[in-house]
């Protein structure tokens, strides 16, 4: 069976977290594991450790940031074959799990997938379909703030996807470096991805694998 860990980095996301695991407890496909990395919140996590047991939780002594926490939770997944990133913002249909594992075994030539992600409280509208990289160097969110079109219904290969609701094999996350720590929260994804695929790696947008983004939940 396939092993997915699915890691959460929390900095002060309150019950948006709580909505976040719930959403995750409800997969169709359960995930391996699923670790919280907590960048030293001042919100307290005592109560939403009590009602999720079976969650792994790394409580850190100060905020390291997205791609440091992520760093860390990925290398301690050391039993896993694949890592899922979800932001403790983004709410994940049932099936989201499910769909981007048979992704996988249908796409044997993708190493990293994308989310299909929508806004929240306000879902007609998407957060993104994965991430472009322009030749000029700016980066963007696919679909961003957008109406679905056939391209968003699609899947198709992607630059990168949002590390917000993204799946990786995870040897070729390490073997690459992992996040660049320097970025911190914005972009290391997109980074990542650069990387990877001067490695030849491909991603692959799943339009199926639906998750709700409230977006800066915690940096406003």
């Amino acid at each position: 069976m396939k092993t997915i860990a699915v890691v959460v980095v929390n900095w002060n996301a309150g019950d948006y977290l709580d909505k976040c695991l719930s959403s995750l407890d409800r997969q169709t496909f359960p995930p391996s594991r699923v670790i919280v990395v907590d960048n030293a919140s001042a919100d307290g996590l005592a109560k939403t450790q009590a009602r999720f047991p079976k969650t792994e939780f790394i409580l850190l002594k100060e905020n390291t940031g997205f791609a440091s926490a992520n760093n860390l939770a990925i290398k301690r997944a050391s039993d896993c074959e694949w890592v899922a990133l979800l932001n403790p913002d983004a709410f994940a249909d049932p099936d989201w799990l499910k769909h981007l594992a048979e992704a996988t075994d249908r796409n044997p030539d993708y190493s990293f997938f994308g989310s299909r992600m929508t806004g929240y409280p306000e879902t007609e509208l998407l957060d993104g379909t994965g991430d472009v990289y322009h030749v000029s160097g700016l980066a963007w969110r696919r679909h961003h703030g957008r109406r679905p079109d056939e391209s968003a219904n699609k899947p198709g290969e992607v630059f990168a996807p949002c590390a917000a609701a993204a799946l990786y094999r995870r040897d070729i996350f390490l073997q690459a470096g992992g996040f660049d720590e320097s970025y911190f929260c914005y972009f290391e994804d997109v980074d990542l991805a650069f990387r990877l695929r001067l490695q030849g790696h491909r991603c692959l947008y799943v339009p199926n694998a639906v998750v709700a983004h409230a977006g800066s939940a915690s940096l406003g």
